[in-house]
């Protein structure tokens, strides 16, 4: 071509969550006995849950008798669905003054990430938890033009944000321009209380930042645990967007249905130029898909819906109590149950692992693809046992470094309904980190 069109930014965009289930296609492809055990994409819908009754005939209704939902939607999306997101955060934060032309409705929570921070100003970050979820990473860093900046999660703090280390972080880089939390957290399960997302309100107001939470698990946390909102922590003293959507608490992640909740509008000159400007981009996707923006207010409202997910996160609680025991009788590597949503980090010791260390691979080609795969000096120690693990049991794990995480191990999502398979899945993974962790000691 006469003009280069590859943009090397690209390069910055990573997202290994799915990128190792590349590998595994591979591992497929030169092995017709290899056998894929995703542990890695937390797609309820794949591990065996059926969305309920009452939601299917929702969807059936509107099909069957709304044609509106055929054509295009609003560009900020339905106004119905904006008044009923923004009734909603009033009832749950009676500081809330959401109103509904402050509600931006896209296809999807990823959508909704990109918009964020393809509208910044050139310059600006937005600083990311670590571990941290690699779309925003990746989103962030492209819109950045570099690699992203960081604070720490503690984990033994409940995987808690490192304030200390956040502010340190705030006041060296005077290029924040924003900080992230997601809470439920992915990828670690944990659920932030109002103490902890109190500190964090307080630094945005000290340096003059705005919040994104990310909070579309918020209705997913076990029984022992309060939801602290932050839309309530930062009512009136600073900038704030809440993102939420369709998702897994239905659930529908092949809906793609997804909004922003901008807070405190009026509050900063420069945060209302954004939100405009975040108006405006939305323009140029025309629309957001129209069928689950006008099923959003029913499904949630549905006077089954509190029953069935009561039901399913007791579920959910059960399962990664059965697996944080399993994998917590290893020695060698810390986990603990979830709190929220279904993801559990395992973290190994540090000096644990160590490039001598290898699984047993029957077959000669998957071998040498993981061997390949493997072999730069600088491989993540952590990605190098989830490569071997995969090639060896076909269990596949997302490593801790994919979620530029400072602490090797890896993301698991606890999701597998079948008691005897969630079982054998896990046992063999316990199995696999001793028989690895003991092959070069």
């Amino acid at each position: 071509m006469r003009n280069k069109i590859y943009n090397p930014k690209t390069q910055l965009l990573k997202y290994g969550i799915r990128e190792v289930v590349e590998l595994a296609q591979k591992l497929g492809e030169a092995d017709p006995n290899f056998k894929f055990i995703g542990e890695n994409i937390g797609d309820p819908v794949a591990k065996g849950w059926n969305v309920p009754d009452f939601i299917k005939e929702i969807l059936s209704d509107i099909i069957r008798n709304n044609n509106a939902v055929y054509g295009y939607a609003h560009s900020r999306g339905m106004p119905k669905l904006r008044q009923w997101v923004a009734d909603t955060s009033r009832k749950l934060c009676p500081a809330s003054r959401l109103d509904r032309e402050q509600v931006l409705v896209t296809n999807g929570l990823g959508a909704a990430i990109g918009l964020i921070y393809r509208t910044l100003k050139p310059g600006a970050r937005i600083i990311q938890p670590n571990p941290g979820y690699p779309t925003h990473i990746s989103g962030e860093n492209y819109a950045g033009g570099g690699n992203s900046i960081g604070y720490r999660l503690d984990p033994e703090n409940g995987w808690a944000p490192d304030l200390d280390h956040l502010e340190s972080q705030i006041k060296k880089h005077r290029n924040i321009a924003g900080i992230l939390v997601i809470n439920p957290n992915n990828p670690t399960g944990a659920v932030y209380d109002g103490k902890v997302l109190e500190q964090v309100v307080r630094l945005a107001e000290r340096y003059h930042l705005m919040l994104i939470s990310d909070e579309v698990y918020f209705r997913m946390v076990v029984s022992k645990i309060k939801y602290a909102h932050m839309t309530e922590l930062a009512a009136g003293r600073a900038p704030l967007i809440v993102m939420r959507g369709v998702s897994k608490d239905i659930p529908w992640p092949g809906g793609r249905c997804g909004w922003l909740e901008c807070h405190n509008v009026g509050l900063d000159k420069e945060f209302d130029l954004y939100f405009e400007s975040l108006k405006k981009s939305l323009l140029m996707e025309v629309s957001a898909a129209a069928l689950p923006q006008a099923a959003v207010p029913m499904m949630y409202d549905h006077p089954q819906y509190a029953a069935w997910l009561k039901q399913y996160m007791g579920e959910l609680e059960q399962i990664s109590t059965e697996i944080a025991a399993i994998l917590g009788a290893v020695p060698g590597l810390k986990v603990s149950p979830i709190q929220g949503a279904f993801y559990m980090m395992a973290r190994f010791e540090e000096g644990l692992l160590n490039r001598r260390q290898e699984l047993p691979i029957a077959n000669a080609r998957v071998a040498g693809i993981i061997r390949e795969a493997t072999a730069a000096r600088n491989f993540p120690p952590d990605k190098r046992f989830a490569y071997h693990l995969l090639g060896s049991t076909g269990i596949c794990v997302v490593p801790a470094s994919d979620f530029s995480s400072p602490y090797p191990g890896f993301r698991i999502t606890t999701l597998d309904r079948d008691p005897a398979r969630r079982k054998n899945t896990y046992t063999t993974l316990a199995q696999s980190i001793g028989r690895y962790v003991a092959a070069a000691s």
